[in-house]
């Protein structure tokens, strides 16, 4: 081998890993600046989703921009845009009430409503054998709330004995709502959710149920635990809220309303100011409501 090829060689042999040096900085920097990119645009698209999901479950009026503007959501004028943008960063609050209509249930809407402010009842069906509670159910339509089927009996040994018994409550505590109200709702609410261990068949059957019908269930992110009913402290309930609550971008607080839940009832004035002095927006569970469940089946 000639002289000047084997300098040349060496001269290669020493120059190699300072070129494949730059050349892995250089392949670094350009990684780098593409996963930048597609951080970025993830994030744009996360932020317009998250923005058109919430104007729509919130009822607002909006319109889209033209040519290419893609999934931009705008808003009427500058004030209208900065409002819209306070209260889409406001924590979403869904109030709801299970196992209504009781003798508390009035005096719930009353609170509700001197405050504006709406929630969504789980119902169940023994106040419709009450005269003096069946209207109760159509008062809670009427007065702007969601409603949903929490069980006809709450028997969790009766309900959850098997996929008919399921089926046969389902079909009574849909029309019964249906009767009274004239609302076809497509919520449910599982007694003893849906991470229940006390039925006796696999809860994936009954909620393959729900969905062949076109029906959703909701489970809760906050449980102030006011089930155990009178003995519960009032303090207890609207700390196990309001010192909760900013844990969550979308809130399902889990109360209860029956006949011996009193104290529930006197922590709600308090729960419901302690929510708006927060700027909280409050929504009814509908179509739109990111879904919250123990369990997803």
């Amino acid at each position: 081998m000639r002289d000047d090829n084997v300098g040349f060689i060496k001269r290669l042999l020493v120059a190699l890993p300072v070129i494949l040096s730059v050349v892995a900085i250089v392949l670094s920097v350009i990684t780098l600046v593409g996963v930048v990119d597609i951080n970025h645009r993830l994030k744009s698209v996360s932020l317009n989703s998250y923005v058109e999901q919430t104007v729509v479950s919130n009822n607002y009026i909006v319109g889209r921009s033209g040519g290419n503007a893609g999934n931009v959501v705008t808003f009427g004028s500058s004030a209208e845009a900065l409002q819209a943008a306070a209260e889409e960063n406001a924590i979403r609050v869904y109030l709801t009430f299970d196992d209504g209509p009781s003798s508390n249930t009035g005096e719930i809407l009353d609170i509700l409503k001197r405050h504006n402010v709406h929630a969504t009842f789980f119902v169940n069906g023994p106040a419709s054998e009450n005269p003096g509670l069946r209207p109760l159910y159509k008062r809670i339509v009427d007065e702007g709330n969601a409603i949903g089927m929490h069980s006809y009996s709450h028997k969790y040994t009766e309900l959850y004995a098997s996929k008919e018994a399921f089926e046969t409550d389902l079909d009574k505590i849909h029309s019964l709502i249906y009767n009274e109200t004239g609302v076809d709702t497509k919520l449910y609410r599982f007694p003893g959710g849906s991470g229940n261990t006390v039925s006796r068949q696999p809860m994936s059957d009954f909620a393959d149920i729900l969905h062949e019908r076109g029906y959703e269930y909701y489970d809760w992110n906050i449980y102030p635990g006011d089930r155990t009913g009178k003995s519960y402290p009032k303090d207890a309930i609207i700390s196990g809220v309001l010192e909760n609550i900013n844990e969550y971008r979308s809130a399902i607080i889990l109360l209860h309303d029956s006949d011996n839940h009193d104290s529930t009832v006197d922590a709600l004035p308090e729960i419901v100011e302690g929510l708006l002095a927060r700027d909280v927006r409050f929504c009814v569970i509908d179509e739109n409501t990111p879904v919250i469940q123990q369990v997803a089946y």
